[in-house]
């Protein structure tokens, strides 16, 4: 079994709204949350994400096509 882990990070998207980052993320892992962060300014928005996940690095790959990605924080043992 593949160890899962828990993924906290900020995204800044150029243009993109939470449900179409929810969409793209949704096959990579569970218990997503997507929260807006009133950290943006004009077409970016950042957006704070959590996931449990096999994968991190498809979800970075994935959220890279988004924007950038900082702030970022990892738990190996599945949980905070």
């Amino acid at each position: 079994m593949q160890e899962k882990y828990w993924l906290d990070f900020i995204l800044r998207a150029y243009g993109e709204s939470a449900q179409n980052i929810k969409s793209a993320l949704s096959e990579f892992g569970e218990h997503l949350e997507i929260a807006e962060d009133a950290e943006g300014q004009g077409q970016a928005r950042d957006y704070k994400i959590r996931i449990q996940t096999e994968e991190p690095t498809l979800v970075f790959d994935v959220c890279s096509q988004f924007g950038r990605i900082k702030s970022v924080k990892i738990n190996e043992d599945g949980g905070f």
